[in-house]
């Protein structure tokens, strides 16, 4: 009996050196675990809220924003994207220029594309509505203009960006119903080089350049790869003669102001 005794106080220091290591294991994969969940969690729970994820930091330019007032500015918008092939390029190109410009979105083409849209606020352009599949609002009742609006402001949310303050309607058809089932701004043009129509990307740069004028809202598409030709040589001349802005700085617009706005 003393000798299992003697042999037991033998080992003890052992085993507490064996349990001091498990448990020191056992503390490390948890640790592990725990910072796991940190880093692969996404970004976005879904709450049963509209917007799952959290909305990207927009960029913010070192350039004040210009007094459309006082100076000469235009303002580029694109329509009917977004297009996963068209748009990217759109956006290499105002990136690549540093200038900003507002696309107005159709919502059933967001799903799918949401870090387009993502990738447009981010870097400091303007997200508008187009409706959700691009018909002529005039003919519709005041409940399918409103499901064409709030169906395509959803989209957007639920993409991660905010919820747009601008419409544009398709065609640019608006009459008084339109217009009072619209809680949004309503942002039409006054500059149409006809880009869906172009097959020749130099014509439709230089249609671009001979009809830009300050105060101008220059309607072009993001959806054609003529446009996306075109674009560059476009922005470089119009840079030399103006500053080029979104829809809201052009106006001026608070978010959601009403009215009908073409260009100053």
């Amino acid at each position: 009996m003393g000798e299992r005794y003697h042999r037991f106080r033998l080992a003890w220091p052992q085993l507490l050196v064996l349990g001091t290591a498990l448990w020191l294991l056992v503390i490390a994969i948890a640790s592990w675990q725990l910072s796991l969940t940190y880093v692969l969690r996404p970004a976005s729970v879904t709450t049963g809220q509209v917007v799952a994820i959290e909305p990207p930091q927009p960029y913010h330019s070192h350039h004040a924003h210009p007094d459309c007032s006082q100076q000469p500015c235009l303002a580029l918008t694109f329509d009917d994207g977004p297009n996963p092939q068209t748009t990217p390029q759109i956006l290499d190109i105002l990136d690549q220029e540093h200038v900003r410009a507002t696309f107005f979105v159709v919502g059933s083409r967001v799903p799918g594309q949401e870090g387009l849209l993502r990738r447009m606020y981010r870097n400091g352009n303007e997200i508008g509505n187009h409706s959700w599949n691009h018909p002529n609002l005039t003919k519709l009742s005041p409940e399918q203009i409103a499901e064409q609006v709030n169906k395509t402001q959803q989209a957007v949310v639920a993409a991660g960006v905010p919820a747009p303050h601008l419409f544009r309607p398709p065609y640019g058809a608006v009459n008084a119903k339109v217009q009072s089932n619209i809680p949004l701004s309503i942002a039409l043009w006054n500059v149409d080089p006809v880009d869906w129509e172009s097959s020749n990307p130099t014509q439709l740069t230089q249609a671009i350049i001979d009809q830009a004028k300050p105060g101008g809202v220059l309607d072009l598409h993001d959806i054609y790869p003529g446009t996306v030709e075109a674009l560059r040589p476009a922005i470089e001349v119009l840079k030399t003669r103006y500053q080029l802005v979104t829809f809201s700085e052009m106006m001026a617009l608070s978010p959601g102001q009403p009215g009908l706005y073409y260009g100053r």
